[in-house]
């Protein structure tokens, strides 16, 4: 092969790839002059105002995950039969069920194993678990299910954009009375609710979609008027999406930037949180270098790791901006209804390690 073949082809690459390689240099730029920053000890306006770009960078992803998301389901499922979109929508309920229970199963192997928080919150965490009912555990894996049929079916879907069902326990106080005594004594139990939450419903909505969309293309020609009007919004979001991913290198180094510039004491969070980001990482490689590749080869009987090199730009992205509901989405047929889950599959769940790591430390 010339050298001038050579040199074409590496541009070429260059040139398929330049906003992967304007972002990775965004990261690599924000951290370094965001640690040498640090020496000249910017005050709080400044800090502010270097991560102002980022912060807008990161409103304008969210306020495209919404449109994405109705606008691809709605017009991928309208042009698939009812039985397809069947498939789907029970895929997507066991998918979501199967992986939160493994997310929490890792989790609370790896936080009983390398135990990220307090010294002596492992005792504290024996001994509360020992002393805990078995009635107790039971409501609480009742009610789990519960919430989840309930975000299934959201009682209003604009609702369900913005927050979530789930049930909590609130002490009450009540007044019983002594047949005995005759003597009216103040209790105080905890009474079950049923409260939302902020966070999209995105099971919910999943659901909605896939049942509207595939309703809509029964119609037929009906229908196709609103079909063709999903799919020219979905066509408008994703170019709407591609011209604020340009943006990317200069929101994800202000973003960086001001995280590092707003930590007091650097050094002495990094060796606090040592072992809980070992967790965390430790949790994410099982979880997804291994659990996930095996079920992404399972049900599709591709290489996962050609799959795993088109996510390095939504990776680089969501490392700064921790927004990977948006960075999921890949480059392709917006009508094509595996990307919305091939997404799911490329999301690992490290909040379940987080939650495990703040609880028993408070109990000390």
């Amino acid at each position: 092969m010339s050298p001038v073949r050579v040199t074409d082809m590496r541009w070429s690459w260059v040139r398929k790839n330049l906003l992967l390689l304007l972002t990775f240099s965004g990261v690599l730029f924000g951290v370094a002059l965001g640690l040498a920053l640090r020496a000249v000890g910017p005050d709080s306006t400044t800090i502010l105002l270097i991560s102002y770009p980022g912060e807008l960078f990161i409103r304008m992803l969210k306020l495209m995950i919404l449109p994405l998301i109705i606008a691809s389901l709605i017009s991928g499922s309208a042009s698939l039969n009812a039985k397809i979109n069947g498939y789907i929508v029970v895929r997507t309920i066991l998918y979501f069920m199967a992986t939160s229970l493994l997310n929490a199963l890792i989790g609370v192997l790896l936080v009983v194993a390398i135990h990220p928080g307090s010294p002596l919150a492992r005792q504290a965490l024996t001994e509360s678990l020992t002393s805990s009912s078995n009635t107790t555990s039971n409501v609480n894996i009742l009610d789990g299910f519960l919430d989840l049929g309930r975000n299934i079916f959201p009682e209003n879907i604009f609702r369900a954009s913005f927050q979530q069902v789930h049930t909590v326990y609130e002490e009450q106080l009540v007044t019983q009375h002594n047949n005995i005594t005759g003597v009216d004594a103040k209790i105080t139990e905890m009474v079950r609710s049923v409260k939302y939450r902020a966070g999209t419903n995105t099971l919910g909505i999943i659901v909605f979609c896939l049942v509207f969309g595939t309703l809509l293309g029964s119609l037929g020609k009906k229908g196709a008027v609103v079909v063709d009007f999903f799919s020219v919004i979905d066509t408008v979001i994703l170019k709407i999406v591609t011209g604020v991913m340009w943006l990317s290198p200069l929101g994800v180094a202000s973003v960086i930037m001001s995280k590092i510039l707003s930590v007091e004491n650097l050094g002495t969070v990094m060796s606090n949180l040592g072992l809980f980001i070992v967790t965390v990482v430790v949790g994410v490689f099982i979880y997804q270098w291994i659990i996930q590749n095996l079920l992404y080869f399972i049900f599709t009987r591709k290489n996962p790791l050609q799959f795993y090199f088109h996510l390095l730009e939504p990776w680089v992205t969501s490392f700064a901006t921790a927004s990977t509901r948006r960075d999921a989405n890949t480059e392709g047929d917006p009508t094509n209804t595996t990307q919305p889950n091939n997404a799911l599959c490329a999301s690992p769940s490290p909040p379940t390690i987080t939650t495990l790591y703040t609880k028993p430390a408070s109990m000390t």
